[in-house]
């Protein structure tokens, strides 16, 4: 009996490391947008690709043409499966050295933090019991969705729960602030202390509670996103190459010896979860230029968001769809919309976030008998 409970205790010890150093993970299993039936598809929806149609003067050739490819597919014809190495490329493999967590650590731009902000910073960066920089990871997605998703993450989560991908629930409680539910006992809060189109840096404080536990097992950890954009010429794609780097606090030291034997094993999957984020940002991108009507009916029915994401999303994706309209047609390229700034810089010079929430939007409710203390 003592043999299982130490074995239970190492199982969950593992999904709160994992929960709290990643904030939110993906399965292996990855379905892509290319997975929902045909007879489920309406390829260019009217109602999303309106603003191209009106733009650009869609004709009715483009539809039918789609119509056509989609009927006269021989019904045996095994859609391809790419590999991931067709779908993002791995620049550099994750680390966990002493010169790689110096490197690191001086890259931290903790002198353009607010006072407060880095007081939270400083406070994981003080008594660090974990350390990995993930993998650099290069991928072709449109500026404009990556931008979305990075601004909005519980909008990813929303969409995971939609494909069956996770459990895990996220909900926006402030500007820059978010509450998370792993579905395992494990709750904590999310927030964003610094950002700009090229970083973002986020603190995570998380809690595990269970009956086998005489009391919870707390963390914090501290992500530090990196990231370069390459804008698409001609006939390719836009592209990006980011990289996460993680600094993870267990107040508890029997926790944290426990973490460090985990670690050959926690950071594998780590590495794997990012990747498959990553992949998700690519299919995310193809799904919004081959498949509009799927991300419009998958924006109706989100769920644990505000209001005011779904048409965000659908604006979003119809941006992509005409980006990839463009890209086929030459001439319209002469004419390509100028790009917005990626991210709205969080302002590190007064307490006023440039990105408020409206007085009349309401987020969903979350137990707070469930949050953290």
């Amino acid at each position: 009996m003592i043999k299982m409970d130490k074995t239970q205790f190492i199982q969950r010890l593992t999904i709160l490391v994992l929960t709290v150093t990643t904030s939110i993970t993906v399965p292996a299993a990855f379905v892509s947008a290319q997975d929902t039936p045909a007879n489920q598809r309406d390829g260019q929806s009217p109602a999303l690709t309106k603003s191209a149609a009106d733009q650009y003067l869609l004709k009715d050739d483009d539809r039918q043409l789609t119509e056509f490819e989609r009927e006269n597919r021989r019904q045996d014809e095994p859609l391809p499966i790419p590999s991931e190495e067709e779908l993002i490329q791995e620049l550099s493999k994750g680390s966990s050295t002493r010169s790689a967590r110096k490197a690191c650590l001086a890259s931290l731009p903790l002198d353009k933090m607010t006072p407060a902000n880095r007081t939270n910073a400083e406070y994981v960066l003080k008594d660090i019991s974990m350390f990995r920089t993930l993998p650099k990871v290069h991928l072709d997605v449109n500026h404009s969705a990556y931008a979305y998703f990075i601004a909005h993450p519980d909008v990813v989560v929303s969409i995971w729960r939609q494909m069956q991908l996770s459990e895990f629930k996220m909900w926006q409680t402030g500007p820059y602030s978010y509450e998370v539910d792993a579905g395992d006992g494990t709750v904590g809060t999310l927030d964003v202390i610094y950002q700009t189109p090229a970083e973002s840096i986020v603190v995570c404080s998380g809690v595990y509670k269970s009956p086998l536990l005489a009391k919870p097992i707390s963390a914090r950890a501290l992500l530090h996103l990196q990231t370069e954009y390459y804008p698409g010429k001609d006939e390719k794609r836009d592209s990006i190459s980011h990289q996460v780097t993680m600094y993870v606090s267990f107040p508890s030291q029997t926790v944290e010896v426990a973490a460090k034997i985990l670690a050959p094993v926690s950071n594998a999957i780590l590495d794997r979860n990012f990747k498959e984020v990553s992949i998700f940002l690519h299919m995310m991108t193809l799904a919004m230029e081959r498949q509009p009507g799927w991300v419009e009916r998958l924006a109706g029915n989100l769920e644990g968001v505000l209001p005011i994401r779904r048409p965000q999303l659908l604006k979003v994706a119809a941006r992509v769809y005409i980006d990839g309209k463009q890209r086929e047609n030459p001439e319209a390229l002469r004419r390509r919309l100028q790009r917005p700034q990626p991210i709205d810089p969080v302002s590190q010079t007064s307490g006023q976030a440039p990105r408020k929430l409206s007085s009349d939007l309401q987020v969903q409710p979350i137990s707070r008998a469930q949050s953290p203390n």
